[in-house]
Parts: structure tokens; C-alpha cells; sequence
């Protein structure tokens, strides 16, 4: 009955084990981009940092072909076709209806939480003209550990922060033949997660934190927006691992994590529970979580685990139960002071009261037994009512004269 409850509600678990792991839970640890957020980035600035020549030289201004912006979305968008990243996904959309030169990718290797690398065939390296340009594009962090020399790395790194669109939106570099772009995006969180963290905070009494890899600024402007405390930013998906388990062990009960990428599957593999969004998540994500949430939705992961505390304080009181009946139906029988009927009625009856106590796992979760009390008077309330209305109607219908 649990398990049909809660795939009515559009979540999907991986076995009834998930269940008693769900309950034993006392942290919850939620990604960002896309699971926090819509994950529907949008694309609102093209920005060349470094390596690309200044007109204030005497120098073409174009030092890309047909300029720096649209060079940059082309390669980038060449890079990251058929991704399933929100910030790829971006690009993708931002590029559509664009006059961009052809790029053509070849070589073309994923770093999981760092970024992608390729080699663009057609475009000659600026230093050989018998090679082909890299390409890279993720992380700040990641294009700047690209350059060897520490100058050049604190350069780019200064660069950033010294953007004219600030630090607010989410960031992605892209470094091509030396020369490095800032691509700005704007995330929106999604609509309902701050009264999901107040139920999670408030009622189910969890620690509720953010584990992310986007920059500070980014991050805490998001968790600002959804009411999360806990920040943890700038993590690669190892960093995620680790403060997973390193929660794991410090809170002594186990930890919820909820994601959607390809980053989070670490994290989503070794957390007690792994909770993915189903509809955009990738591959990955979805073949180590343990609850699939088939609706892009994230109001029904409070009711995922009220349902798994009540599933297991129902077994726990159906095992007390019919333990005490056996009990008191047993050992009077046995030192002879009840006959044989009466301890088969009495170990029925209880039989009966488990059966009836397991129908209470098709009632609406609640949080407390304070609430379980009020759900029943509220049921009583409307049962009596109900009653009293059919039997008003009935005698007012008796009463009509022919």
C-alpha cells in the first residue's frame, strides 16, 4: 500500500527498503542548478576576458572570426551538442537562429564537474599551422588551472571578478587557442521550494544543506532566495562525495541527497537515499538513485518522507501488537488459565488488529501523532456531519405533502 501511495503521487522507489532508509534520515543535501532551480538557463552575455587582442593596441578588434562573440558561441555550441547539462543546454538554445560560422569538433573527451575538451578541426592553432585549435569550456576554476603559468592563471581568475556583469549570474568559461570567454547565464529558483524547505526544517526536523559547484556569489544568492542556511559552493563532484560521507558520519543518521546530473552521481550513489528528478536527469543520476520523482516537481520529496515515517511507525506498532496479544494469550494458556478457545480468539484478534492497523497506511501522511489525532477528529467531524445532513434531508423529504 505504501509503495502504490506514493507512485499516485508521481515517485517512483527502488524497492521497499527505501522506505526504512528514507525514515532513519536526519540531513538532506539538495544541488542547485536544476534541482533548486529551473535549470532552465538563459544566456545574457558573451564576454572576452583574455588573449583576445585589444583594439587600444592598434590592433583589428576581430580577432575572431566573424568577431569574439559569435566565434565563441559557435565553438561552444559545436562542444556541447547533445548534452544534457542545464548550461549546455543553454548554449544550445542561445545559438538557435544565429548567423555562426561552421565548427566542427573532433577528439571530444567529458570531464564530469570540470568540463568538456575537443579539438576543432578546420581552425589552425595560432602558434602551428600544422595543428588544430583546443577547445575548452567549463569551470572558471577549470579554464584557469589550464595555464601553467600562475601569472596567466591569476589573470583570468581577476578577470572574473572584475566582470561589468558581476559576480550574481551563473558562469562558464571557454578557452580557445589561448584565448578565454566568459559566458554569463541567469537561473531562477524554481517556484514552491521555500515552503518545501520550511516543511523539511520545521516539521521533519531535518539539516537541510546546498551542495553545489557554481562560485559563492551564485550560490548564496540561491540559497538566500529558498531559505537555505547551509552553503557549500565551488565543489567538484569528489568534493561532493566527500561531504556526503563526512555528514554521514558526523550526524549519526543518514543523509537524503537530491540531484539531477551526471556531477551528483557520486554523491547520489553513496548518500542513504538518492532522490533524482527524473524527467531531466541523466543516465547516471537515474541508475544510482533509489527514488525516481516522475513529475518535475519537487513539493511531493516532504511527502516521500512523511509516507516512509509513517510506513515504519505502522510496522513497529503491527509488530508491538501482535506480540502483546500473543503474550497474553499464550502464557495464561499454558500455565492453564485460559481455555484453548478463548487464546485462539485472543491470538485472531489480534491478527485482526494488525490488519487494521496496516489500513491506516492509506490515510494521508502527517508529521506527529498531535497531527494524526486532529486528522481523526477532523474525520469524525465530517463523518458526523455528513450523517446528520442525509438524515435532515430524508425527513424533509417525508414531509413534503402530496
Amino acid at each position: 500500500m505504501p509503495l502504490q501511495s506514493v507512485l499516485l503521487q508521481g515517485i517512483l522507489l527502488k524497492g521497499g527498503h527505501v522506505l526504512d532508509a528514507l525514515s532513519s534520515c536526519q540531513s538532506i543535501a539538495f544541488d542547485k542548478t536544476g534541482t533548486l532551480t529551473t535549470g532552465k538557463l538563459m544566456c545574457k552575455a558573451i564576454e572576452p576576458i583574455h588573449g583576445h587582442l585589444d583594439a587600444s593596441n592598434g590592433v583589428d578588434p576581430s580577432c575572431c572570426t566573424p568577431n569574439c562573440e559569435s566565434e565563441a558561441l559557435a565553438v561552444a555550441a559545436a562542444m556541447e551538442k547533445g548534452t544534457t547539462h542545464p548550461i549546455g543546454r543553454a548554449v544550445l538554445k542561445h545559438s538557435v537562429g544565429r548567423d555562426l560560422p561552421v565548427v566542427a569538433v573532433e577528439s571530444f573527451e567529458s570531464l564530469p564537474g570540470r568540463g568538456v575538451v575537443a579539438t576543432l578541426s578546420g581552425i589552425k592553432a595560432r602558434d602551428s599551422e600544422n595543428e588544430f585549435a583546443k577547445a575548452s569550456i567549463g569551470s572558471v576554476e577549470y579554464i584557469s588551472s589550464l595555464y601553467r603559468s600562475y601569472g596567466e592563471s591569476e589573470q583570468i581568475k581577476e578577470a572574473v571578478k572584475c566582470s561589468a556583469f558581476g559576480p550574481e549570474f551563473v558562469q562558464a568559461a571557454l578557452s580557445v587557442d589561448k584565448k578565454v570567454t566568459l559566458f554569463h547565464f541567469e537561473d531562477e529558483p524554481r517556484t514552491g521550494v521555500c515552503e518545501v524547505i520550511y516543511t523539511l526544517r520545521e516539521k521533519a526536523k531535518l539539516r537541510i544543506m546546498m551542495l553545489t559547484g557554481d562560485h559563492e556569489s551564485s550560490a548564496q544568492r540561491v540559497a538566500k532566495a529558498v531559505c537555505i542556511e547551509e552553503v557549500h559552493f565551488s565543489l567538484k563532484p569528489e568534493d561532493k562525495l566527500n561531504k556526503v560521507k563526512a555528514v554521514s558520519r558526523e550526524g549519526g543518521g543518514g543523509l537524503i541527497m537530491v540531484g539531477d546530473g551526471i556531477n551528483d552521481a557520486p554523491a547520489l550513489a553513496a548518500a542513504t537515499v538518492g532522490i533524482v528528478l527524473a524527467q531531466r536527469a541523466s543516465a547516471t543520476a537515474v541508475a544510482v538513485a533509489d527514488v525516481l520523482l516522475l513529475q518535475d516537481n519537487l513539493c511531493v520529496v516532504p511527502f516521500c518522507i512523511a509516507k516512509a515515517r509513517q510506513t515504519t511507525s505502522l510496522v513497529k506498532q503491527s509488530v508491538a501488537l501482535a506480540l502483546t496479544c500473543i503474550v497474553f494469550a499464550a502464557l495464561p494458556s499454558v500455565l492453564g488459565f485460559l481455555p484453548l478457545w478463548l487464546t485462539v480468539l485472543l491470538h485472531e484478534g489480534g491478527t485482526l488488529l494488525v490488519c487494521l492497523n496496516s489500513i491506516r497506511a492509506l490515510n494521508p501522511p502527517t508529521w506527529s501523532w498531535a497531527d494524526d489525532i486532529r486528522q481523526l477528529v477532523h474525520s469524525l467531524k465530517n463523518y458526523v456531519s455528513a450523517k446528520l445532513n442525509s438524515s435532515s434531508s430524508d425527513c424533509s423529504a417525508s414531509t413534503v405533502p402530496l
